[in-house]
């Protein structure tokens, strides 16, 4: 059986701002977040919009030790999926469950680009 890496990212820069892009199966109507690594022979997957911005359904703080303490979220899309994520909220500010946010650039301690979640100042999520 043939296996095919996906090629597209899960997330992209538009004019105004990062944009997460999920999966859509074509044959089931599935999405999925972030897109399947890899696709079976004849398999196909269509990217997908997560949209403007989403709610924070849940979150917490992460206290490694030694390392800084840093927050990580679950946010609700209109498209009905759910994304894991960190959020970035200005110092001196705390997310509350409810939240708009929208996705921004995020780089990883090893130099890896990713996104994060911070406050969304637009329309309701």
């Amino acid at each position: 059986m043939e296996i095919m890496k996906y090629p597209q990212a899960h997330f992209r820069n538009e004019a105004h701002g990062m944009v997460l892009l999920g999966t859509r199966i074509p044959e089931t109507g599935e999405l999925c977040f972030p897109p399947p690594e890899f696709l079976h022979a004849g398999q196909t997957a269509e990217p997908v919009s997560m949209g403007p911005s989403g709610c924070l359904y849940t979150f917490t703080t992460v206290h490694p030790g030694k390392a800084p303490a840093y927050t990580l979220g679950m946010v609700d899309f209109g498209n009905g999926l759910r994304v894991f994520g960190r959020l970035a909220w200005p110092e001196g500010s705390e997310p509350a469950i409810g939240d708009a946010v929208h996705a921004v650039a995020f780089t990883l301690p090893d130099g890896t680009p990713d996104y994060a979640f911070a406050p969304w100042k637009g329309a309701a999520a």
